[in-house]
């Protein structure tokens, strides 16, 4: 699948998984977009970044820089790019993915709600305790 002349033009930088071909339109490299999609897959069975990590090195995958362990960073940005909704996975596993993803974050203060909780929560964290 290429993405046509305007897609491909507004499509900006190429993430893993496409490339440009001679034309500079963007075009799926499938054996990377296999991987991408089994990223998602493996977040939507409910593994940690570390557990993903793990599995890309023990089946010896490389990551898209070529070293033998994926970041946990670019596994990240990875699962966060809708650009893969262009061909490669579906808006459906994406935002499955980002529910996935935020049911699981660490973060104590992403359930604050009251505008008012929330900012003084980011100005103790930010300036920390005020005297």
């Amino acid at each position: 699948m290429k993405l046509s002349p305007l897609e491909s033009k507004i499509f900006g930088k190429v993430c893993y998984g496409f490339r440009r071909d001679k034309n500079k339109r963007i075009e799926i490299v499938e054996q990377e977009a296999e991987i991408v999609r089994e990223i998602f897959s493996l977040c939507l069975s409910g593994n940690s970044l570390e557990k993903i990590q793990e599995h890309l090195r023990t089946q010896g995958i490389p990551s898209p820089s070529g070293r033998a362990v994926w970041s946990r960073d670019v596994l990240n940005k990875l699962l966060n790019n809708y650009k893969y909704t262009f061909g490669i996975i579906d808006h459906a596993t994406y935002f499955a993915a980002e529910e996935m993803k935020s049911s699981r974050c660490r973060n104590p203060n992403r359930n604050i709600e009251d505008d008012k909780e929330w900012n003084e929560q980011v100005n103790l964290n930010y300036y920390g305790p005020t005297r």
